[in-house]
């Protein structure tokens, strides 16, 4: 039987590292988010590393996870400085200096040992708000 636990687990250790390889995305994967969907490992892990690029001290923090056999739902918060340019889908946003602490959710589906889909929600105003990229 699948532990969909771990194989999130072993996910979030390696975003955090920045361990790509030992990232446990199938190559069929699929990344529902805000700014698209990222399809196929290689396209996953463009998506994740894009907020690693901005954040160098970016970290994920799961706060809580309900599992039903290859499916679960995670919450959890991201935090980090915005040290690098953040490649966002309106263009490249230099590095601010802010902090961001920010939660997030993600529905995940496991097959086997491998993710082969995520959902990830956040407050993209929260976000932008954090880094001063809002009006007023």
């Amino acid at each position: 039987m699948t532990d969909a636990r771990a194989v999130i687990d072993r996910h979030i250790e390696a975003f955090n590292a920045r361990t790509p390889d030992e990232e446990p995305w199938s190559d069929d994967a699929e990344l529902i988010a805000p700014g698209g969907t990222f399809t196929g490992r290689d396209g996953v892990l463009e998506f994740l590393s894009v907020f690693q690029a901005a954040f160098s001290d970016g970290r994920l923090t799961v706060r809580s996870a309900v599992v039903d056999g290859a499916d679960a739902s995670v919450e959890g918060v991201f935090g980090g400085v915005h040290d690098g340019i953040l490649n966002s889908p309106s263009g490249p946003v230099p590095a601010t200096g802010k902090s961001v602490s920010f939660r997030w959710s993600a529905t995940y589906r496991i097959r086997d040992v491998e993710l082969i889909s995520e959902h990830l929600y956040f407050d993209q105003l929260d976000f932008l708000g954090q880094l001063g990229l809002l009006p007023g």
